[in-house]
């Protein structure tokens, strides 16, 4: 009788969960690219009916760039071309990389069981009282008990120049300018991180309105009128969420109205940021935000959210992107009631039952408003809560993403023709970024 061979044994077991680790990946990852099902523990955004930070559809061709707009935000295009091109090895070296991106992130994001990994870390931190939660994308547990972002400081510069570019060039054209700083989780005025970490979303807000306001551009401070208006700043946001609630998108909405009609006498109702106005379906603890999918069900619990629609009669035709146009009541076409058909809460993004998520471009006509405002919209997927309401009360609203738009923006304005430009953002949108994708390139 042959004597056992623990090292062959073990060589076996081992081949054989390569085996069925490999497996598991090729079918979660079949199932999510091919078959477009996505099971439980894949990556919550690629369930999203959304653009997120990548163009997915070329609208070069339709808003085509002209060369004539005078701000040179990126690289000039004769720097790139007298670049040498790359070695064959520098070509190798960037094929491996690419590859091993790809298996670095299908190999963690559709590991099977891999929630339950990340819950045990998370029971883990909780346990020891950890505020800043280990290998979560540095997520923050603040004194309130608040979930945030770590954020760093930004050189708010060529953003202040660019906006200010911007806005002269569209008063050259006739057409308002409004940038809206939007609030982050943090409340400038009531410091709640934990001891040693920076408040780098406002002190990098303070420099761009500072920057802005030396060159009187146009813009109104929502932390200051959130700070103004409420005695808690924050429930104002969700505690797991880096969002605020829907309600606060549409006092924000109440708030955009009334600074239109002091600097532009834009004469439309500002009625529409008082949520008695609206219907307010609750789905109750429905939410589980971007910051507690980080830290799991183990460490944060999941809130309410607000499905929030008119209580008067409304038609709207809304085209997302390149789809076919949908027209429809408000919570038809504006807001995805869908999300809420089943309580996923580390695969679905509940916030994204406003306007679907984020998108390259959308086209909004009120068809019960022929008051002629035109507004061009350029936004963070913050605003998805703002621009419903805004909607009704203006004819029509072209709405841009510039971090998944390709195309020209200045194009976008003269075929658009727009009255009034608004560009609102939240700190966490801010870059040092350059090229065309950054949130301040206008071009």
């Amino acid at each position: 009788m042959k004597s056992f061979d623990a090292k062959k044994l073990l060589s076996v077991l081992f081949i054989c969960l390569i085996v069925f680790f490999m497996g598991t990946v090729g079918v979660k990852l079949v199932m999510s690219k091919v078959l477009h099902i996505y099971p439980e523990e894949t990556n919550a955004a690629e369930s999203q009916p959304n653009e997120t930070y990548k163009p997915l559809y070329d609208w070069s061709e339709k808003y085509p760039f002209t060369g004539d707009y005078g701000f040179e935000f990126e690289i000039p295009v004769a720097v790139e071309t007298q670049k040498e091109q790359p070695s064959a090895k520098e070509n190798f070296e960037n094929a491996v990389r690419t590859i091993e991106g790809n298996i670095d992130y299908y190999t963690s994001n559709l590991l099977f069981g891999r929630m339950k990994f990340i819950e045990l870390n998370a029971s883990f931190n909780k346990l020891v009282g950890m505020k800043i939660v280990s290998g979560t994308d540095s997520v923050l547990v603040m004194k309130n008990g608040y979930l945030t972002f770590e954020a760093y400081p930004i050189d708010t510069s060529c953003a202040q120049e660019s906006t200010s570019y911007f806005a002269n060039w569209l008063k050259d054209k006739g057409i308002n300018f409004l940038y809206v700083q939007c609030p982050s989780k943090e409340n400038p005025t009531d410091n709640q991180l934990p001891h040693g970490i920076v408040d780098n979303n406002n002190l990098n807000a303070d420099k761009l309105v500072d920057g802005l306001s030396r060159k009187n551009i146009p813009y109104i401070d929502l932390r200051e009128k959130l700070n103004n208006d409420s005695d808690d700043y924050y429930s104002h946001f969700f505690k797991t969420d880096h969002h605020w609630t829907p309600e606060t998108g549409v006092w924000a909405a109440g708030k955009i109205a009334e600074e239109l009609n002091k600097k532009y006498d834009y004469g439309i109702n500002t009625d529409l940021g008082n949520i008695s106005n609206y219907n307010v379906d609750v789905y109750e603890k429905y939410c589980f935000g971007s910051q507690g999918k980080k830290v799991t069900l183990k460490y944060a619990d999941p809130e309410n959210i607000s499905f929030i629609y008119p209580k008067t009669e409304t038609n709207f035709t809304v085209t997302y992107a390149k789809n076919e146009p949908i027209t429809g009541k408000f919570e038809d076409t504006l807001l995805f009631r869908r999300v809420f058909d089943r309580i996923d809460y580390y695969n679905v993004s509940t916030y994204s039952a406003y306007l679907g998520g984020n998108h390259s471009l959308i086209s909004i006509r009120n068809n019960q408003n022929n008051n002629g405002k035109r507004i061009l919209y350029i936004s963070d997927s913050f605003s998805a809560s703002v621009i419903p309401y805004l909607a009704t009360e203006v004819e029509d609203m072209l709405v841009i993403d510039l971090r998944a738009f390709n195309g020209s923006l200045t194009t976008a304005v003269d075929s658009f023709k727009p009255d009034t430009v608004i560009v609102a953002y939240n700190p966490s949108s801010f870059t040092s970024a350059t090229n065309h994708s950054s949130a301040f390139n206008f071009e």
